[in-house]
């Protein structure tokens, strides 16, 4: 067989098992052999059963002495086998789903298999219970002889990543004999060049040593030996987009000309702190240099990102060039446009909203897609609808995109292929790992506004209960200000024990609220409906905003003072974080109340978190910790090849060595040409590789 040969043709899979696997992105003989286990079980040791631990998962070896079945329950039975080593007996347990109605015997094929006389292997979790020693079965052999080497246990044992119809066993009976047969075809570019076999494995013992390891160390070794690999592919291919991007003159040319930026800056009510001068003089610096402008701007909620990407905006309209502005909901690009359209208020300057609900009216949607195809628009702001092939512009500049790491690398080539030579802005509330900015954003600069605006009272964080929130809302409405409450769900779940927006402001107006003014904002109301409440709200007709997190960014309600997250426990620290920003935006001590009643010791250690610091930055890597970079890099490497081993937060060091190693190969050898670099040039022709070189060099 070959690498790209489809799975259905290895033995024991056929068509019905390949089409379960593609569930797990397993399409190919290469998936198969790279589908790397997720964790290893220790079943090395067997444990003697008179020094079993309970509480404990373990592997026991005995003779099988006795069995029997017998009803817990009118749903539950039980089929236990009597196990004896010779250091004690230990009981260990089958459990079957049955009903009073069934007519067949569930363990009729165990009872067949687990005859007395012989021996047995058991893995699973020991528990002391009715006064003897207990063992759940998870996973066994059978054997007639004590000299028998078993499959699973003497050994670390492989944890895969399951679909419905796909058990371990299946796993390993698909994995085993290919790894055996095929690990040698996997194209190595390690152990072919010198430099790179100090401390690595060459790849197709890697792959072999990453399914079934000889001791954990030899698997970490192996894990980073795939990713040197993994990452040498791809810091090749964005050496090469980044050679092409260095010898590329842009032909969009800028010169500050004050006509638009000073009156812009004399209209704002506030000066800019020093992060947000520091960030603009950069981004101008790039813009009027002759490279295309790749950089990300970071600040925490409340930092002035937004203002920051207007100056850039205006600086592109001051010479005659389009922009655009991409959010990922409407909400927030209507935000957006309407902040814009204040600030730029009195300018000689044409802004659009686009978005699925702005370009519904055949008449509005003509007109707008008009304008800006002819350039009278300047500044587009909008959300995935700008990407659409109707939309045409004359001469886009510039595109910003806020919350970037909702949009995949596809999507934002789809934007910047709708202009020559467009400078591109990145912004993000959410820091990102090194590694990871090293890995998929190559040589991007990065601005960050570490400071907030002079005079930002902090938010005061607390957890506490419903009704002491509930009083302290009420104390904060008596003085004048405004409330969010915020709920995880619109509406009731029957599989979910939540309380909603909507049934939740129902009966907040007719109970402890039932003196105040309270409105209802979701996902799920008109675009139209959606902005009138927010105006509304904004202008003080509301005491209180009862919403789900369609809050969560880009809402600006000064007198805002409290929000109230309900189920807070529901949310990760991102979020939490985000929703805490919509209030202390004006002058006075805001608060943020998180209401929970979880137990769970990941949800206190996130929620303590929130109430120790309000520091953007910290919370992001505690989070990155707590859940990991799977979640985080999920959206962020959209149109990326997965990675197999390679981790970006672990593998910093990796990542470092194969930029370097990248460029030093790309300079001596360009077109991939030598003899060694014979297998780079395979794997970077691969269609995933290949797809990913033409989404770069995009952008």
């Amino acid at each position: 067989m070959n690498l790209s040969d489809n799975v259905q043709f290895i033995k024991g899979i056929g068509p019905k098992r390949a089409e379960a696997l593609t569930k797990l992105s397993i399409f190919t003989l290469e998936d198969l052999l790279t589908f790397f286990p997720r964790d290893y079980q220790d079943r090395k040791k067997i444990t003697k059963i008179s020094d079993v631990s309970f509480g404990q998962h373990a592997c026991i070896f005995g003779k099988i002495v006795n069995t029997y079945s017998q009803n817990a329950s009118a749903t539950m039975s039980i089929f236990t086998v009597e196990a004896d080593d010779g250091t004690g007996k230990i009981s260990a347990n089958f459990y079957r789903r049955t009903s009073p109605y069934q007519k067949f015997d569930v363990f009729a094929g165990i009872k067949k298999s687990f005859k007395r006389g012989l021996f047995v292997y058991i893995y699973g979790l020991c528990e002391f219970r009715f006064g003897q020693k207990q063992i759940n079965i998870e996973d066994y052999e059978l054997t007639e002889n004590q000299g028998f080497t078993p499959n699973s246990f003497g050994r670390l044992l492989p944890v895969y990543d399951l679909t419905y119809g796909i058990t371990q066993k299946n796993m390993l009976s698909f994995i085993k004999p290919v790894v055996e047969k095929y690990a040698d075809l996997y194209p190595d570019i390690i152990s072919g060049n010198e430099k790179y076999k100090t401390n690595l494995m060459p790849i197709s013992e890697a792959v072999k040593q990453l399914h079934f390891p000889d001791s954990l160390e030899k698997a970490e070794l192996a894990r980073k030996s795939f990713a040197m690999q993994e990452f040498l592919l791809l810091q090749i291919i964005l050496t090469k987009a980044r050679i092409k991007n260095k010898t590329t003159e842009k032909i969009n040319r800028y010169q500050i000309t004050k006509k638009l930026l000073t009156p812009f800056k004399n209209k704002l009510k506030f000066n800019f702190t020093n992060g947000q001068k520091r960030a603009i003089n950069e981004i101008f610096k790039d813009m009027m240099s002759g490279k295309n402008m790749n950089r990300m701007l970071m600040g925490d909620v409340g930092s002035g990102k937004t203002v920051v990407a207007l100056s850039a905006i205006l600086l592109a309209a001051e010479n005659g060039y389009q922009s655009a502005i991409i959010a990922p909901t409407e909400i927030l690009a209507e935000q957006h446009y309407l902040t814009f359209k204040n600030m730029i208020e009195g300018l000689n300057v044409n802004i659009e909203l686009v978005t699925s609900s702005s370009l519904k009216s055949k008449k509005k949607r003509d007109e707008i897609l008009a304008s800006v195809e002819n350039g009278t628009t300047n500044i587009i702001v909008g959300t995935h609808s700008v990407m659409e092939e109707r939309v045409k512009f004359k001469n886009l500049s510039l595109a910003v995109i806020d919350e970037q790491h909702r949009f995949g690398v596809l999507q934002k080539a789809a934007l910047l292929a709708k202009g020559k030579f467009v400078d591109i802005l990145m912004m993000t509330a959410t820091p990102i790992p090194r590694g990871l900015a090293m890995t998929i954003y190559g040589e991007m600069s990065v601005s960050v506004i570490k400071e907030l605006p002079p005079n930002r009272i902090p938010v005061k964080t607390y957890c506490t209960t419903e009704s002491s929130a509930y009083d302290k809302a009420l104390d904060e409405i008596e003085k004048g200000n405004q409330i969010f409450i915020v709920y995880p769900l619109v509406d009731e779940s029957d599989n979910l024990e939540l309380k909603s927006a909507v049934q939740e402001a129902e009966t907040l107006a007719e109970t402890v609220f039932r003196e105040k003014r309270i409105a209802l904002l979701h996902g799920k109301m008109p675009p139209k409906e959606k902005n009138e409440i927010m105006q509304r709200f904004k202008n003080k007709e509301f005491d209180i905003l009862v919403a789900t997190t369609v809050i969560e960014v880009g809402i600006d309600i000064p007198n805002a003072t409290m929000i109230i997250i309900q189920h807070a426990d529901r949310y990760g620290l991102a979020t939490l974080h985000q929703l805490r920003g919509r209030v202390g935006r004006g002058q006075k001590q805001s608060y943020c109340i998180l209401v929970s009643s979880s137990r769970g010791k990941n949800s206190a250690q996130r929620l303590a978190i929130m109430t120790q610091t309000n520091d953007g930055f910290k919370i992001a890597e505690e989070d990155l910790k707590m859940r990991g970079p799977g979640e985080f890099t999920g959206t962020m490497q959209h149109g990326f090849p997965e990675f197999k081993a390679g981790d970006i937060v672990k593998d910093v060091d990796i990542i470092e060595y194969t930029k370097t190693a990248a460029a030093d190969i790309m300079e001596k050898d360009p077109d991939l040409s030598l003899p060694e670099n014979k297998n780079i040039r395979l794997l970077v022709s691969n269609k995933k590789y290949a797809q990913l070189s033409k989404i770069i060099s995009v952008g």
